[in-house]
């Protein structure tokens, strides 16, 4: 499977950790550019490039390093202990909140994101253990037929053309 249409749980927990990693980090990339942008233009505003550059790493680094410690924490724990569970996801949260705090310099902070995002990190599993979404969706009521903004087509349309012989109610009142 190509790498780029790899997702998180398509394997087992405990293997193909470079495959794990770049998609993580694929998403964090995304998410924390916009959030450092904004940020950058809206509030720090550095001058110069070497600045702006220094203060994308400053924000982005912790996402990237949060995300990079909790795939290898529960990659090493879950082939150490040898059982894919709860515990590993409450590990690699544990860990990633202490390294966190560490990061943004706030121990007590650290301490309660770290408890946090190890029930976070056990709810998580448990979801995907006894087949329940963590995240609730929206259910789709109308389908896309030409594909959507994650697809590569390049067919705008989203959904399906209307039935024949609608009116519009512009046209109804002529």
């Amino acid at each position: 499977m190509s790498i780029f249409k790899y997702s998180y749980y398509d394997t087992p927990d405990g293997h193909d950790l470079v495959k794990k990693l770049f998609y993580t980090n694929k998403k964090v990339s995304i998410i924390g550019f916009g959030l450092a942008s904004t940020e950058i233009i809206l509030v720090s505003k550095p001058f110069g490039y070497l600045n702006t550059v220094y203060r994308y790493g400053q924000l982005m680094g912790p996402m990237l390093a949060a995300t990079t410690t909790f795939c290898i924490v529960t990659h090493v724990s879950t082939n150490l202990r040898g059982k894919d569970d709860m515990l590993n996801y409450a590990i690699g949260g544990f860990s990633t909140g202490i390294l966190t705090g560490i990061l943004v310099k706030q121990k007590f902070l650290g301490f309660w994101m770290a408890v946090s995002m190890a029930c976070i990190g056990a709810a998580k599993k448990h979801s995907k253990l006894n087949n329940y979404e963590f995240y609730p969706t929206f259910p789709n009521v109308r389908k896309p037929i030409y594909g959507d903004f994650r697809t590569p087509y390049n067919d705008w349309t989203l959904f399906e053309p209307r039935q024949k012989g609608w009116v519009a109610a512009e046209e109804r009142k002529q």
